[in-house]
């Protein structure tokens, strides 16, 4: 016999996702318990509990958050009451992983609809492996060889007669990156050419800690001065390898701020 049922609603909930490599595909979760998460200023009443899923949001305010059901709960007992509506709040912090195989990054978000929020986290060099399709190393850096940290690299690549694969990987504090490209099906025997097409973009800037608030940076391909600096540029990926990427003629990717 059920004397009582304590019916919890979380606040929200926060999905950490691994971002890297090939996009697409099944969500790929980074499990919140090996994680290290510092909020600024939180709610006084707010509490993270951490699952393999995400992080929950849980808040002692308002009360309806929190019920005691005579007996066993009915459907219409576990549904969110109206009354539970809650302002929204500002839930901003820092998120680590003591293991250094995901790089740490800023987030901010609005809190307080009991919504879910996939926030993307990304390999750092430590933390990549390269498997039979290979991949990309470098480093990211302005024109005077200082590192870029940080910088967000999205590469789609083009088979022949497929559809097109994309890939990110980030930068570190050290502004080097590592880039699998895992899925990337291998040449045939009687394929046209030894590469396969890619198309280059990155999202810096001078103070990126937030990957999903980056903007659109410029890229130096061939030619000289601010004519040889593109929004995208194209690179030849063969598949199986690992190369260098880097920009015409330099040892790194060399971006500048738009």
């Amino acid at each position: 016999m059920i004397v009582e049922t304590l019916v919890l609603h979380a606040s929200d909930f926060i999905a950490w996702v691994d971002a890297s490599g090939v996009q697409g595909g099944a969500r790929r979760p980074v499990p919140a318990q090996n994680l290290r998460i510092r909020l600024d200023n939180p709610p006084s009443d707010l509490e993270l509990v951490h699952k393999t899923a995400g992080t929950i949001l849980w808040r002692k305010v308002p009360a309806e958050l929190r019920r005691v059901i005579d007996g066993a709960a009915s459907p219409a007992d576990l549904a969110v009451p109206m009354e539970a509506d809650e302002p929204l709040y500002a839930v901003a912090g820092e998120v680590l992983d003591p293991a250094g195989h995901f790089l740490p990054r800023r987030f901010a978000l609005s809190a307080g609809r009991r919504a879910e929020h996939a926030l993307r986290l990304f390999r750092s060099p430590l933390g990549t492996r390269f498997g039979r399709a290979g991949g990309l190393t470098g480093r990211t850096t302005l024109e005077d060889g200082s590192p870029v940290p940080w910088a967000l690299l999205a590469l789609r690549v083009t088979p022949p007669l497929a559809t097109p694969f994309d890939f990110v990987a980030q930068s570190d504090a050290h502004g080097e990156f590592r880039l699998s490209l895992e899925r990337l099906p291998a040449l045939t025997k009687d394929a046209p050419a030894t590469t396969y097409p890619g198309v280059l973009t990155v999202r810096a800037a001078a103070d990126g800690t937030d990957p999903d608030a980056l903007p659109a940076a410029r890229v130096r391909g061939t030619g000289s001065g601010n004519a040889a600096f593109k929004t995208q540029i194209t690179v030849d990926i063969a598949p199986g390898r690992i190369a260098t990427l880097a920009s015409p003629g330099r040892d790194a990717l060399v971006l500048q701020f738009s």
